[in-house]
């Protein structure tokens, strides 16, 4: 249940509807009344037939109330449901299927005095020996277009009501469709009923008129006809500007909500309270919005356990396990002497330290294309070059360390005066080709990189203590570095080390901060 109901509001408003349904059917009684006129009638069977209406006028007016007091009856049970009804749910499905049962109990009336006319006419047919066919033509027309005029009066009058006023009180953030046994109605009938009004009802009202007229019954056009007409006409034209602001209106609330999801704006929403098409669009529209706020959220999300890249990448359809051999830059960075300075803190303010360095260390390694693989420890492995292939992956690298340095400077200089230590870093880079791609269980996986190149570039980091230096370079990093710069050949050598794993020394450069 989207809204809590005022149960008295909807009792009230269905009296409203109630009476206005007899007010219409009490209009279009009197209309012909006003606008014909009746000259003398030549035809036989007519005369007789008039002449027994006359006679019998008690019979047949208490015919054509109890014709009406039956559907009235059941509209007035219907108001009083409501009124003792004990669910909310029971409520709303009743207000809101009201326009439509209501017009169609309206209509309902003559129907049921058409066929109890053609029971008095058929006794008068057995007593008067009378012609009955061009009788039943004129009542069959004329009460069938009354009956078509007060479905169309009725229901263009509550269901505007409805839409315009009614729905959007008892729930103003929408989802009348999903309300259990509402009647969802089709855009079709509103049109429907448009046509009708501007179209079918000034033509049949002269055509009933002048059919009438040759077959003896005694209605003549006159200038009060066609001036009925005009006046059923123009109705139709007003009712088309009505209801062209009940559909324009709406869909330009859609537009606008349109807009503001482009903009990233999944908060904002669109509540059209009505049960046809239009109420379904704007659900189902505020059901996408949630779905994309909730997707967005999770993709967001996703994006800080891993980096925005894998995750793009992963949603993307690359979820399999395997890899494929990528030639890439590693780096890994170690906070110097960790151990020994966590010691002497609570937990609570290592994570918080911790925290303030990863922040600042992963936005130098993202604005140079690198992308952080993981977290081990205090230490931080970047890869530069996967998932998005790069040809300068080198340089980088080696551009996000020297932004690491200075990062680091201004990190530790907003950190003195306060509870938390000073930091010094190692950082190893090096280049080379690694099996990329998701390693791990079916059920679960991880982006990461894997090889000797891996290894090599851990080595080199924990080598930064032994050198007493915060960087070292492979020569294979540098050689790339400088195949990729005009500016990066003051390079340092530092020596040639052994690496653990590896025959060969590496040789290793530094560059001076």
């Amino acid at each position: 249940m989207t809204a809590q109901i005022n149960k008295k509001f909807c009792f009230k408003i269905s009296l409203v509807y109630y009476a206005s349904i007899l007010f219409a059917n009490l209009m279009i009684m009197f209309i012909p009344m006003a606008t014909v006129t009746f000259p003398t009638v030549k035809e036989e069977s007519m005369v007789k037939w008039i002449a027994f209406t006359d006679e019998n006028q008690w019979l047949i007016n208490f015919i054509t109330v109890l014709c009406f007091v039956i559907p009235s009856a059941i509209c007035l049970k219907d108001c009083f449901s409501i009124l003792f009804a004990k669910k909310d749910d029971e409520i709303a499905k009743k207000i809101i299927n009201l326009p439509l049962r209501f017009s169609f109990l309206g209509a309902f009336g003559w129907i049921l005095t058409f066929f109890a006319e053609l029971i008095v006419l058929f006794y008068a047919k057995h007593v008067l020996s009378i012609k009955v066919f061009y009788i039943i033509v004129n009542s069959l027309l004329f009460l069938a277009l009354e009956g078509i005029f007060s479905f169309i009066v009725s229901y263009l009058v509550l269901a505007t009501v409805n839409r315009a006023t009614v729905l959007p009180k008892l729930f103003p953030k929408g989802e009348v469709t999903k309300i259990p046994g509402v009647k969802n109605l089709s855009l079709t009938l509103m049109f429907v009923v448009l046509y009708v009004s501007i179209c079918f009802f000034p033509i049949a009202y002269l055509l009933t008129a002048y059919i009438s007229e040759h077959l003896n019954y005694g209605i003549k056009i006159t200038s009060d006809t066609i001036v009925m007409s005009f006046v059923l006409l123009f109705s139709g034209l007003a009712l088309t500007v009505v209801f062209m602001k009940l559909f324009t209106i709406p869909l330009k609330k859609l537009t606008i909500q349109t807009k503001e999801i482009k903009k990233g704006n999944y908060d904002y929403r669109v509540n059209i309270s009505s049960n046809d098409e239009m109420g379904v669009l704007s659900d189902a529209f505020n059901d996408m919005t949630e779905s994309i706020k909730e997707k967005e959220f999770m993709r967001s999300t996703f994006g800080k356990i891993v980096d925005p890249n894998v995750r793009d990448y992963l949603l993307k359809g690359n979820v399999a396990l395997g890899g494929e051999t990528r030639n890439v830059t590693i780096m890994f960075c170690d906070i110097r002497n960790f151990t020994a300075m966590s010691e002497s803190m609570s937990p609570e303010k290592v994570v918080s330290l911790l925290n303030k360095y990863f922040t600042e260390m992963e936005k130098c390694i993202s604005k140079n294309h690198g992308i952080i693989n993981k977290y081990i420890g205090d230490a931080v492995m970047g890869i530069f070059g996967a998932p998005v292939k790069s040809e300068n992956h080198a340089l980088d690298a080696f551009n996000a360390a020297m932004e690491m340095r200075v990062a680091l400077a201004a990190l530790n200089k907003n950190l003195e005066g306060s509870d938390f230590p000073q930091i010094a870093f190692g950082i190893g880079l090096h280049s080379g080709d690694v099996l990329a791609g998701n390693i791990g269980a079916e059920n679960r996986i991880e982006y990461t990189v894997i090889g000797d190149t891996v290894n090599t570039a851990s080595r080199i980091e924990s080598l930064c203590k032994s050198y007493q230096k915060d960087l070292l370079i492979s020569e294979s990093t540098c050689q790339l570095i400088l195949e990729n710069s005009t500016g990066q050949n003051d390079f340092v050598f530092v020596d040639e080390a052994d690496i653990r794993g590896k025959t060969e020394k590496v040789k290793l450069f530094t560059k001076d901060f």
